[in-house]
């Protein structure tokens, strides 16, 4: 019978050691972000930035790391790119690589997603600008 007693308290012990360090590990993980649902054209509702020409424009996220950039009463676009880092972060910057190029200007904006929807696109800079920009119709 002591010998049982014994056996359940390990038993117990070892349930609940992995319980706590299987939930500690899990709270410690990046939030997924569906980066896909970046795709597709976007405009800017909301600016909090001092570039009040920001919302002007509206952006077209392409595949492969290409943004459009359009003035709305214009028909020539900017052609941006951007990248999504270890942090799920999103990496603007200001040129494009060629074909033969594979690396992009180092200088770019990095933006925290604070919320990434099928219709939202929130992102915050490192200076605490915050940009909303929702799916264009």
């Amino acid at each position: 019978m002591k010998k049982l007693f014994i056996g359940l308290l390990v038993v117990a012990a070892g349930g609940t050691a992995f319980f706590l360090l299987n939930k500690k590990k899990n709270t410690t993980e990046v939030a997924t972000i569906n980066k896909e649902l970046i795709i597709g054209k976007w405009k800017t509702d909301a600016v909090m930035a001092n570039d009040s020409g920001f919302n002007k424009y509206s952006y077209s996220f392409q595949q492969g790391g290409i943004v459009l950039r359009t003035l709305s009463d214009s028909v020539k676009a900017d052609t941006t790119h951007y990248e999504w880092n270890k942090a799920n972060e999103l990496v603007w910057s200001q040129s494009t690589p060629s074909e033969k190029e594979k690396v992009i200007d180092s200088v770019g904006t990095t933006y925290s997603v604070v919320k990434l929807t099928q219709d939202s696109l929130q992102v915050q800079s490192k200076d605490s600008v915050t940009i909303l920009f929702t799916k264009a119709k």
